[in-house]
């Protein structure tokens, strides 16, 4: 079952207007929850910036600056992009995607 599937039955089971149980309930937050959480990941939102995709990857994980270092290259590469004075070039792009497991157009 792909993610869109799971996505349309869970508003299927929102949507019913029948008493659920506790547990149900709590499933089905659960298991929204989860999904909001994947499709943000595999393909955050395409108002954001490449540095705000990048950063909001990196606090999902608790990764700092210092660990995207061994991907790019270099500590002041890492800070140039980070702090917008160097935008993320084709290369960068595609080895954060592969880093991140997202597809490289969300950097660029």
């Amino acid at each position: 079952m792909n993610h869109e599937a799971i996505a349309d039955l869970l508003e299927t089971l929102a949507m019913n207007e029948k008493k659920q149980r506790p547990a149900m309930e709590r499933f089905i937050e659960t298991l929204a929850a989860l999904v909001m959480q994947y499709e943000a990941e595999i393909e955050p939102d395409p108002d954001s910036s490449p540095v705000g995709v990048l950063r909001f990857l990196m606090e999902e994980r608790g990764l700092g600056q210092v660990d995207l270092v061994p991907v790019l290259g270099s500590k002041s590469y890492v800070s140039q992009i980070l702090s917008g004075h160097r935008p993320i070039g084709a290369a960068a792009a595609k080895k954060l995607g592969e880093y991140f497991g997202v597809r490289a157009a969300c950097f660029l």
